[in-house]
């Protein structure tokens, strides 16, 4: 009887709190229908380009540096050219132009493209440099020496720069 009686209040207990809980009665509330979300149509933005596919004339060089490391002027020749079609005026660019043509033994275009970069950048360590390769090349020693001397009040006598375009001009 005790048993009995235990069952009978906790099944009270439950349902009077399960009435409480669904808004009173003693029906239980109805499961709720799930209302199907539709699926989003995918819209076609612009994509936005990654870090690596934004081409910056830094980015461009590196690829270029590769093939000029490798000695394969040609080839890095044509690539500087359309990088500079791209980034007009740029230093950098021009410097290079300059070495892969001197490379090519082109020296009239390489002596163009080394008076650009410097027109843009007239303390363009590499450009100082390789121009003054490019003129003991050509046996114009004394303009050489002139870059020489430019490039020590630039950088220093430790200078890479100054270092190298001083080895090219050896006991001249």
């Amino acid at each position: 009887m005790r048993l009995t009686l235990i069952i009978t209040l906790l099944l009270a207990m439950t349902s009077s709190a399960n009435a409480a809980n669904t808004g009173g009665g003693s029906a239980p509330a109805p499961a709720p229908v799930a209302t199907p979300t539709p699926t989003p149509t995918p819209t076609q933005a612009a994509p936005t380009p990654t870090p690596a596919a934004v081409k910056t004339v830094n980015s461009e060089l590196a690829k270029v540096t590769t093939l000029l490391n490798a000695n394969n002027f040609k080839q890095a020749l044509s690539a500087l050219k359309i990088i500079d079609s791209e980034f007009k005026n740029n230093a950098d660019v021009n410097n290079l132009l300059g070495y892969s043509s001197r490379k090519l033994k082109q020296y009239k275009p390489a002596n163009a493209y080394y008076k650009k970069a410097l027109k843009i950048n007239p303390n363009h360590l590499g450009a100082l440099e390789y121009q003054g390769e490019l003129f003991v090349l050509t046996n114009k020693v004394s303009a050489a020496k002139k870059n020489l001397v430019k490039l020590e009040k630039l950088c220093g006598l430790k200078c890479g720069e100054y270092l190298d375009l001083k080895k090219a001009i050896g006991k001249r």
